[in-house]
């Protein structure tokens, strides 16, 4: 695009060549005929090497064929798919690589004739950075897990080491019947095939909380991970006298979530409800869930004393708990695997008619 020597358009000048963005202008047939320093700097071509050419050049192949189809398509009918409304697309640099970029689009007209400019930012570290800070929320949720576990280990191994004694002595028994009563070694092999799927089921549960997971969302059922979490916190509940209540979560709620994580954040809210009961007579925990809009609330509760007003401005903070052995990390995680979601975690301050007299947990994600 010729400027000429006059002060409007020398400002214009200097502005297009010391944009940070990359600045290109294209005719009603895609032809480049402007291309500014930073365009250089994003594509690696040289401006002489881009003038004069059809825009295609600069977009991967399976979108460059359709260019043209999609730029007559608008001027034909003004359907706009891009133009005044930008997105992020990728681009294809001149060493072959593809990369991903923010593209803004506006129309003008010059001499009676249509020309498109673009506007393009490189978001290839942005994108990069959002991955890694992916992939850091991953490790400290997998590090949460872990903890989680690590502090129920003690309840699980005895819980584990019960059906293994029992299959120990069911077999034992068989052998001896075996001969002198088929009939009852058969009945004890049954039992004790009953017991190793008691334990199978026990390990199953803590691998699904201690797995990585495949950091993929997919619609689940949140009734199915509500019991899975009671059931092996049940399980690391040693003497057996905390009543986790789960009868008034609603089945047929689907959420899209990554499972792993949601039954990460249900184990740790169930598991602090069950601690916060700790030595009193009567201990209740109770998970229940409505439906407000397009959110599922899950709310956990209990009969405990509930929270320390000292702890509670800082009850979400990393390394903050009032647990003997614990970390602090875990409700810290949890709130941040909601509102990676798109939902939240708070603790509820105002009683609620027909609400147990502790603490009482939110917990509230998106529906499928």
């Amino acid at each position: 695009m010729p400027f000429s020597g006059t002060h409007a358009e020398g400002q214009l000048q200097a502005l297009i060549g010391t944009a940070v963005d990359g600045i290109m202008s294209i005719d009603r047939r895609g032809i480049v005929d402007l291309y500014n320093p930073a365009c250089e700097r994003i594509f690696g071509w040289a401006p002489g090497e881009v003038i004069g050419r059809n825009v295609s050049m600069l977009m991967p192949p399976r979108y460059a064929h359709r260019h043209d189809g999609f730029l007559e398509r608008y001027i034909e009918t003004g359907d706009a798919r891009i133009i005044g409304i930008g997105r992020e697309v990728e681009g294809l640099r001149k060493d072959g690589s593809e990369f991903p970029m923010d593209l803004s689009v506006g129309e003008f007209e010059t001499g009676g004739d249509r020309r498109f400019v673009g506007i393009v930012r490189d978001l290839t570290e942005r994108v990069a950075a959002e991955r890694r800070l992916r992939e850091l929320q991953a490790q400290l949720s997998h590090m949460g897990r872990v903890s989680a576990v690590a502090e129920m280990g003690t309840a699980l191994a005895h819980e584990l080491n019960q059906p293994l004694t029992a299959i120990a002595l069911f077999l034992a028994a068989s052998d001896k019947a075996l001969e002198s009563d088929p009939a009852k070694a058969r009945s004890l092999f049954a039992r004790a095939q009953q017991e190793s799927q008691r334990a199978g089921d026990i390990v199953r549960r803590i691998r699904q909380m201690v797995e990585r997971g495949d950091d993929e969302r997919r619609d689940i059922d949140l009734a199915d991970l509500i019991t899975g979490a009671a059931e092996l916190c049940s399980v690391a509940d040693v003497d057996g006298r905390t009543a986790i209540d789960i009868s008034r979560a609603q089945s047929r709620i689907t959420i899209h979530a990554d499972a792993t994580q949601i039954r990460q954040v249900l184990v740790n809210l169930i598991r602090n409800a069950m601690d916060a009961t700790a030595g009193q007579g009567n201990r209740t925990v109770r998970v229940r869930t409505r439906l407000r809009e397009d959110m599922t609330e899950i709310d956990v509760e209990d009969n405990g004393p509930g929270i320390d007003p000292q702890v509670r401005p800082r009850l979400f903070s990393p390394f903050v708990t009032s647990k003997k052995d614990g970390l602090g990390i875990g409700l810290s995680i949890c709130r941040t695997i909601a509102e990676s979601h798109g939902g939240s975690l708070e603790l509820l301050d105002e009683p609620e008619p027909g609400a147990l007299s502790g603490a009482r947990f939110r917990l509230a994600l998106p529906m499928s």
